[in-house]
């Protein structure tokens, strides 16, 4: 069990979070394309490397900004040759796999060369997950029943501010970690209303949310226990959102207007990603074509289609604005099952939702 001022900072030893320094933090860097590793060890040294042979040694130290939970290791090689790493305390995302590291790296090297990654623990210390920068998924609360999938509840706690889904509307609010207890301020959100039984695990759930909780991560989940006692709420790690693998059928796309709007009565939108290659339906032709996805920035396009003509009233006008926007699309997020694209200046490219819910 690891407590959450360990889990949240990322430091992997018992002792209090401003004495960290370069000689009692160990961290393994790395990044692809191309690959390379940095290895922050104990005693303020360092080790470079890349696939090639090439390799490097430092000695340095580390200097902590805590507010903002960001360091700089500096240190020096032969020659005097001077090496620079800025660490960011955060999630970090490789983008090669699901897992979630908890430090990101950007790299200074002697020779002018600037590489940009993450960090992890190496796993004698590493602890089983970070509290920040993930969704927690509700897997049990005390006296309710909790659904599965996207109509549980969850929490994402990043910077301060937590935020989620509470069973019929958004919430938001602040948060602190001090050792192992997390103390979460009052919760604002929207104010839809929702049948029964949402509104009733949603009341619950935020009740149980606020305020003073000892917390622990063991695995891919987290216990918050009311720090005056009682059953802890039990969330389990929701798994990373993927565009690929899924069929979305699109429930609304801009029309180049300033407006998003649904798909014509009798027609159908739909999208799908591949090993780089994306596919669909645009109404009454299909496209095809190349997009790249790297952390939550996609870009799609250049799109060719088939050459059918259809003659129903505004399907081909359609057609062209749907292609249209796609082809703006630079980022991507997923929430519970639901796909939301926009373009660069902010505008919602489309919605859509998986095909069969």
């Amino acid at each position: 069990m690891k407590s959450l001022q360990l889990l949240a900072t990322m430091a992997a030893l018992a002792i209090p979070v401003v004495a960290l320094q370069a000689a009692e933090r160990e961290l393994i860097c790395f990044g692809n394309e191309p690959s390379w590793r940095l290895d922050l060890a104990a005693g303020g040294e360092a080790s470079f490397s890349q696939p090639d042979g090439q390799s490097a040694r430092f000695r340095g130290s580390e200097a902590r900004i805590e507010p903002r939970r960001e360091s700089v290791w500096r240190g020096r090689g032969r020659g005097g040759r001077e090496l620079v790493a800025f660490l960011k305390d955060g999630a970090c995302s490789d983008g090669m796999s699901e897992t979630v590291h908890p430090v990101s790296i950007n790299l200074s090297l002697p020779d002018g060369r600037h590489y940009a990654g993450c960090c992890r623990v190496p796993a004698a210390v590493a602890p089983a997950a970070t509290l920040e920068g993930v969704t927690w998924r509700l897997a049990a609360l005390p006296g309710q029943s909790v659904p599965a999938g996207n109509g549980a509840p969850t929490a994402r706690f990043e910077g301060g501010r937590v935020s989620g889904f509470s069973g019929c509307n958004r919430f938001m609010g602040s948060y602190t970690v001090d050792r192992d207890r997390l103390t979460v301020g009052n919760l604002a959100g929207t104010m839809m209303a929702c049948p029964e039984p949402a509104m009733t695990l949603e009341k619950a759930f935020l009740a149980a949310l606020s305020g003073a909780q000892a917390g622990s991560v063991e695995g891919k989940r987290l216990s918050l226990t009311p720090a005056a006692g009682g059953t802890p709420l039990q969330f389990e790690l929701e798994p990373k959102p993927s565009l690929a693998g899924v069929k979305w059928e699109v429930t609304g796309y801009n029309n180049g207007r300033q407006a998003v709007v649904g798909p014509l009565l009798g027609t159908q939108l739909s999208i799908a990603f591949k090993d780089g290659k994306v596919s669909g339906s645009s109404g009454c032709n299909n496209f095809h074509g190349p997009f790249k996805v790297e952390g939550n920035a996609l870009s799609i396009g250049p799109l060719a289609t088939t050459r059918k003509l259809c003659s129903a009233e505004g399907v081909m006008a359609q057609e062209r604005e749907f292609i249209a926007a796609l082809q703006t699309a630079t980022i991507w997020a997923i929430d519970r099952g639901m796909l939301d694209v926009h373009r660069k200046d902010g505008e919602r490219v489309l919605t859509a939702s998986e095909a069969g819910r």
